[in-house]
């Protein structure tokens, strides 16, 4: 059996280990963009009154083929003035995922909303505090005529003949899901031209059952991230874009982290044409069946691009794997596509915030 088909069947046999798979989640190498996902105290977090983003991934294409992993993320945010100096937020998201032989669907839609403190400063440095929570509603489904199970495998090859001894529950289940986040963000310059942002993010906080084989018995972990970045503006028409995203998820652990170098298109003190090149890298622990992990290392290197004209923002990356996984996949990895919209109102008050 070649590498290729023989690392096509592992994947196909992770994703019909269902009961392994239950407690991940998605993920996006531009995290920032999927903002709704990441932290729901980001919510209407910009210096315009609306913002429409829109994200998918295409990943192991080269691998699995027609069972690649699929994802899907859109987003609406509002924000409002609040008072003479505060802000509220609302949010509206979506994601769908699907993966694998066995069609192994997700479908989340969610409901945000944020309040936004200013906590001090003036115009050229002020900050503020904002807390953020979100309520969602997951259903998750599978298909079983195209998975192969352990009990097929007869020694030499797939048997599809052999009778199964796997026991599923449920085809589909839906959820509720709650999830929580703190954000600190502040104006380095009067033009909002640099800025910086911390934020926390405590995802799934219900613990939903999502065990298709045994229910009750396996609960999604609860996810913490802590994320960051800001801009720097370093010349009149070139800026540093720094981002990190820290997610830990049961005995799983994830870091993103890198820079882009932004490039204004136009010679005035504030452009609305600009593009932007970068690289970040991403790490992981590895998880064995016993739950018990084998060490922190790299996994991929993300390349992306992000260009801005005037209200539109478009955003292609490219993860090349360096995992142990290079064998297999030759390096490839998975492919993104963002576009993110924004609306200005020009009597609207600004905030010197990060861009999302």
């Amino acid at each position: 059996m070649k590498l290729g088909k023989f690392f096509t069947f592992i994947v196909v046999a992770l994703v019909a280990n269902l009961n392994a798979i239950q407690a991940q989640d998605i993920h996006f190498s531009q995290f920032y963009v999927s903002n709704l996902t990441l932290n729901p105290a980001t919510t209407g977090v910009m210096s315009c009154q609306m913002r429409v983003s829109a994200i998918y991934r295409n990943q192991w294409a080269s691998v699995a083929g027609e069972n690649a992993f699929n994802t899907f993320g859109l987003g609406v945010e509002g924000k409002f003035e609040a008072g003479t100096n505060d802000f509220v937020g609302a949010g509206l998201s979506v994601w769908v995922d699907r993966a694998g032989a066995s069609s192994f669907t997700a479908v989340q839609a969610s409901v945000s909303g944020s309040y936004m403190k200013k906590i001090g400063g003036r115009r050229a440095n002020e900050h503020f505090l904002v807390a953020g929570g979100q309520v969602g509603f997951t259903q998750r489904s599978i298909r079983l005529d195209e998975l192969r199970w352990g009990s097929n495998w007869d020694g030499t090859r797939y048997n599809g003949s052999l009778p199964t001894n796997e026991s599923v529950y449920s085809r589909s289940l839906s959820v509720a899901d709650i999830s929580a986040g703190l954000l600190w963000f502040s104006a380095l310059d009067k033009d909002n031209e640099s800025n910086v942002y911390a934020g926390i993010g405590f995802q799934h906080l219900t613990k939903a059952n999502l065990s298709f084989m045994n229910p009750g018995s396996e609960l999604l972990y609860t996810r913490f991230t802590i994320h960051g970045g800001g801009e720097a503006r370093v010349a009149r028409r070139l800026a540093i874009v720094p981002n990190f995203a820290l997610m830990v998820q049961g005995p799983s652990t994830q870091l993103n982290v890198g820079t882009g170098v932004k490039f204004d298109f136009s010679k005035k003190a504030s452009s609305s044409q600009a593009f932007t090149v970068g690289a970040y890298v991403r790490g992981a622990n590895r998880v064995l069946d016993d739950a018990e992990t084998a060490g922190f290392g790299a996994d991929a290197i993300v390349a992306l691009i992000r260009l801005r004209f005037g209200s539109s923002h478009i955003g292609l990356s490219y993860d090349i794997n360096i995992s142990p996984l290079m064998a297999a996949s030759n390096g490839n990895g998975g492919f993104e596509f963002s576009y993110v919209w924004t609306l200005c109102n020009r009597k609207g008050r600004r905030l010197g915030c990060p861009t999302f």
